[in-house]
């Protein structure tokens, strides 16, 4: 009898053990898997006046992701700011999607109203040179048994563009 509760006493623990180290390495793989989403291109489309409206414009961005695994990735959210000849526009977000394996493209459109802006940002835009700049973050939820998010990931990028607009 003594020998039976020893023997599954020592079975508990390898269980135990077997258990922890499987949630260990589960941890380990969905935190590198989420670790190698990169940004591989990124660029300004351009600024486009939004017909028929003569005072509304759009600019529009490409974010190109590469998901190296042959897992899908969910990413929370995209968010930028954007800025022309360093005056704040305004900001965005596209919310949860899934990244398939491979390059993934993510166009965004961002309208703006060039009443807003400032005297000096609007005779540049006019003119059809500006600088544009769009900063933000991909955010990417580590999951736990695609459940719990235990961690997230937080890929910034940075667009910087002389855009031309005739």
């Amino acid at each position: 009898m003594k020998d039976i509760k020893k023997n599954l006493g020592k079975i508990k623990l390898a269980v135990t053990i077997v258990i922890i180290a499987g949630v260990i390495i589960h941890l380990a793989f969905v935190y590198n898997t989420a670790k190698s989403i990169e940004i591989t291109d990124k660029k300004i489309v351009g600024v486009y006046p939004k017909y028929p409206s003569v005072d509304e414009y759009e600019v529009k961005f490409m974010l190109t992701l590469n998901n190296p695994k042959h897992t899908d990735i969910e990413v929370d959210y995209i968010s930028y700011k954007i800025y022309i000849e360093n005056e704040y526009l305004g900001k965005g977000e596209k919310p949860r999607f899934s990244l398939g394996h491979g390059l993934n493209n993510q166009t965004f459109v961002f309208s703006f109203s060039i009443f807003n802006l400032t005297a000096p940002t609007r005779s540049v835009l006019m003119n059809g040179n500006a600088n544009i700049t769009i900063k933000g973050d991909v955010i990417i939820p580590a999951k736990f048994l695609g459940l719990f998010t235990w961690r997230y990931i937080k890929v910034p990028y940075t667009i910087h563009e002389k855009v031309n607009m005739r």
